[in-house]
C-alpha cells in the first residue's frame, strides 16, 4: 500500500492533470463553437465534425482560391510554402495563445487551477490572414481593375445610398457589390475572353494601368521582410477590421453572417503581425533563405 504522501503527490498531479485538460476545453470553446445553417449542418454532421476542422477547410478554400483568383499566388512553389503553413496554422496559434496566458501571471493561476481566461488576445481569423497578405504586392502588380473595383464600391456603398430610402439604399450596395466585382473580373481577365471586346475598349485606362515589375518586386520585399512585414500587415489588419465592420455593410442582410465582428486593434495589430511573423519563419525553413 501506498504510503500517504506518496498517494498524496499522486493525488495532486491528478487533480493537475485534470485542470489542465479543463483549461484546454476553455481554451478551445472560446475560439470554435458550432455553426448553424444547412451547409454547415452537413459539414459539421459528416465530413467534419469539430467545428475546429470546419474552420480550418471552410476559411482556407476560401482564402486561397481568393488568393488564386486576384493574383496574390504567382509560382505552384508560392502555393505549395503557403499550404504547409496553413497545415501549421491552427496548432501554432494555439501554441502561441497558451504561452501567452502562461507568462501571464494572473492567467496562469486560473489556468493551473482549472480554468481558462475568457481574455482575446489574439483572433485566429486575423492571424491566418498574415499568410495570405504577404502575397498582395503581386496580386496590385494589376492596379487599374483594383482601381475601378474600389471606386465602384466607393461610390455605391458610402456616397451614393445616403440621400436614398433604407430599402432603395440597400438594393444600391448590392447592386455596387455585384458591379464592382464584374468590373474586377472583366478588367483583370476580359482580353482572355474572345466573345467579349477587349476591355480596353469599353473601360479604358483602368484595364491596363499597372504597376512596374521593380515597384512590386520592392513591394513584395518589404512585405516579406522581418523587419517591415509583420508591421505593415499588422496596420493592413486594422484598417480591414475598421472598413469591413462599418454599418454601411453589417446592416446588408446578405453580408451581416459573413462579416467579422470588430475586435480591439491591439488584438486585430498583434495577431496579424504574428501571423505574418510565422508565415515567414515556415518560408525560411522550407527554402533556407531568410
Amino acid at each position: 500500500m501506498l504510503k500517504k504522501p506518496v498517494r498524496e503527490r499522486l493525488d495532486a498531479l491528478s487533480q493537475r492533470r485534470r485542470n489542465l485538460l479543463s483549461a484546454a476545453n476553455d481554451l478551445f470553446s472560446q475560439e470554435f463553437s458550432y455553426s448553424t445553417g444547412y451547409a454547415a449542418t452537413v459539414l459539421n454532421g459528416c465530413l467534419f465534425a469539430p467545428s475546429l476542422l470546419t474552420f480550418w477547410f471552410v476559411n482556407g478554400l476560401i482564402d486561397f482560391s481568393t488568393a488564386i483568383t486576384i493574383g496574390a499566388v504567382a509560382t505552384p512553389a508560392g502555393l505549395q510554402i503557403r499550404l504547409l503553413a496553413y497545415v501549421l496554422l491552427v496548432p501554432t496559434f494555439f501554441l502561441l495563445r497558451i504561452a501567452l496566458h502562461v507568462l501571464h501571471p494572473e492567467h496562469r493561476r486560473r489556468i493551473l487551477s482549472g480554468s481558462c481566461p475568457n481574455a482575446r488576445l489574439l483572433s485566429l481569423d486575423w492571424f491566418s490572414m498574415g499568410i495570405l497578405a504577404t502575397g498582395l504586392p503581386l496580386a496590385l502588380q494589376d492596379f487599374g481593375p483594383w482601381l475601378g473595383m474600389n471606386g465602384a464600391l466607393l461610390l455605391g456603398l458610402f456616397v451614393l445610398p445616403r440621400p436614398l430610402s433604407v430599402r432603395r439604399a440597400r438594393a444600391t450596395k448590392l447592386v455596387a457589390i455585384v458591379s464592382a466585382t464584374a468590373l474586377f473580373l472583366y478588367a483583370k481577365y476580359g482580353s482572355a475572353v474572345t466573345v467579349l471586346p477587349p476591355p480596353q475598349t469599353v473601360i479604358g485606362p483602368i484595364a491596363t494601368l499597372s504597376i512596374g515589375d521593380a515597384t512590386t518586386e520592392w513591394l513584395l520585399g518589404i512585405v516579406n521582410s522581418f523587419r517591415f512585414g509583420p508591421l505593415l500587415v499588422g496596420l493592413f489588419g486594422m484598417g480591414m477590421n475598421h472598413i469591413l465592420t462599418r454599418p454601411e455593410l453589417t446592416e446588408l442582410p446578405l453580408l451581416h453572417h459573413t462579416l467579422p465582428e470588430r475586435d480591439p486593434d491591439a488584438v486585430v495589430f498583434t495577431s496579424a503581425a504574428l501571423g505574418t511573423a510565422f508565415y515567414l519563419v515556415v518560408v525560411a525553413a522550407a527554402t533556407g533563405t531568410m
